[in-house]
């Protein structure tokens, strides 16, 4: 790096890693859940205030409109809105990409490197569950991480995959109109805030990490639409891996073009002359390259990262991505697997009709409180899924989560998911009980611990699935009988705070 800048520059980038002072945190709302962000900011400034009287403890990420970035004596993720649901912890530069991505509701959109699921859930809140989201992690342990985290944001238009990009590509060949490519990278951008990063860094790495994301690139253009756009983005300074490797996907994908956008809160355009090219195959090329942006700690408040928009030349289809759907239909769950689930939804929730309509195997079922679950119901063994009605097939796929985990059959009867408590309202809902957010009770419901009524609570002679919230935000179940909230939070997620 010291090569690559001005003397001038190198020194004010090398001071940002001088201090941890100059780290920042962020977290993202997740405005599916949660449309009252000045209370939720209020909330956790109100847990931390007696320490910090006086001091603002939150600010907007100018890039992100739903981030905001905190104090560390906030710890947003100690408190039992983490787990409801209602904001990710992200890295604040790592919210950049999904800004430029621009998804839509009914959009299709692949994130192909997608663990831990920050642009995932991200993308997810922007399509406000219209359209499809598959989001593909090729490590199975990172990818299971991926699937929890869609859950707790409540997403139910997800796929999420385990699979490697060049299967990816044969299955899904021009499907998407948006794809993601956060490239697994050497990390640089990272060194402030991850020490491993810098521990695993070597100049090998960095050229073995560069051939990769070639691939993957080359892959993820096979998947994407005419008229469809691309954003690829690494957390590293390496000119190899960012306008580099933009360059010589450029010079090989004659339809593609780089989308100039424009710079926000302290970003740059990328560095065209770090290219390296002896054979000056393409000046027009090599300047596209000068349209990417770069996010530099010492420039912006965040950690380093680099994004470049392409786009496929051409328009999009509506009407053929609607329709077009790669390998088939999924196998539908039975009727003797479907049976037990409606059951639960006639006894549990509150519909506006008294059944739910079927239409060429979907189904549409509408609550009181104008929310609707509709799909088409996927069985993986005894788990039973709502999955978009044009979900791809999975046939032959490594699927982690096809859609929204409904909940397990058992023999004649149906005990719903987590997931599906995570996406539901109090209002949808026959029984629900609220646990404020300051009281000992949400903290030992996240426990495990089952909760005693009193006597004169309305919901005391009850019984039946009942919904918790927290603050009126859904946050698991619990089975009521006899004054008890039997504890169904999973054991897994289970926290002793």
């Amino acid at each position: 790096m010291k090569n690559l800048f001005s003397e001038a520059e190198y020194s004010e980038f090398i001071k940002a890693f001088d201090t941890d002072d100059e780290r920042f945190h962020a977290f993202r709302v997740n405005s599916s859940k949660c449309m009252d962000v000045k209370r939720l900011v209020d909330v956790l400034e109100g847990n931390a205030l007696e320490n910090a009287p006086g001091k603002a403890l939150c600010s907007q990420v100018p890039w992100e409109e739903k981030g905001y970035y905190y104090d560390d004596i906030l710890s947003p993720g100690k408190h039992p809105y983490h787990e409801a649901g209602l904001y990710y912890i992200q890295e604040p530069s790592a919210m950049a990409p999904v800004h430029f991505l621009e998804p839509k509701p009914g959009d299709r959109v692949l994130d192909l490197c997608a663990a831990p699921g920050g642009k995932s859930t991200q993308i997810a809140d922007a399509l406000k569950g219209e359209g499809l989201l598959v989001t593909n992690e090729i490590n199975r342990d990172r990818a299971k991480i991926l699937s929890l985290n869609i859950e707790r944001m409540g997403v139910r238009n997800a796929m999420v995959l385990s699979e490697d990009s060049l299967r990816l590509s044969e299955v899904f060949e021009g499907y998407f109109n948006k794809i993601l490519v956060d490239a697994p990278c050497s990390g640089e951008g990272m060194f402030r805030k991850n020490e491993i990063a810098l521990s695993e860094w070597s100049l090998d790495n960095v050229k073995l990490c560069a051939k990769r994301q070639k691939e993957i690139l080359d892959n993820a253009a096979k998947m994407l639409l005419p008229g469809g756009r691309l954003v690829y983005s690494t957390c590293t300074f390496s000119p190899e891996e960012n306008e580099q490797n933009i360059y010589e996907f450029l010079l090989t994908h004659r339809d593609f073009h780089v989308k100039e956008v424009e710079p926000l809160g302290g970003m740059e355009n990328g560095r065209g002359q770090w290219v390296v090219d002896p054979e000056a195959k393409d000046e027009l090329r090599l300047l596209e390259t000068e349209k990417s942006i770069r996010l530099w700690p010492h420039r912006v408040k965040g950690e380093g990262h680099f994004l470049c928009v392409l786009e496929r030349d051409g328009e999009i289809n509506s009407d053929s991505v609607r329709n077009y759907v790669p390998g088939g239909r999924f196998i539908r769950a039975k009727s003797e697997q479907i049976k037990p689930f409606m059951e639960f939804v006639l006894e549990a929730l509150n519909l506006s009709d008294d059944k739910g309509a079927l239409k060429n195997g979907d189904i549409e079922l509408k609550l009181t409180d104008g929310d609707a679950l509709k799909g088409g119901f996927l069985s993986f063994g005894d788990q039973l899924y709502l999955a978009p009605s044009f979900l791809p097939s999975t046939n032959g796929l490594k699927v982690l989560r096809p859609g929204l985990h409904l909940g397990e059959v058992k023999k004649d009867r149906f005990e719903p998911s987590h997931a599906l408590a995570l996406t539901l309202k109090a209002s949808g809902c026959k029984l629900s009980f609220d646990l404020s957010s300051d009281s000992q009770d949400i903290r030992q419901y996240i426990n495990g611990q089952t909760l005693r009524l009193n006597s004169e609570s309305p919901l005391y002679k009850q019984k039946g699935w009942c919904i918790v919230t927290c603050d009126g935000y859904s946050i698991g179940w619990a089975k009521l009988a006899g004054g008890m909230l039997k504890n169904h939070y999973p054991k897994g997620l289970r926290i002793n705070y």
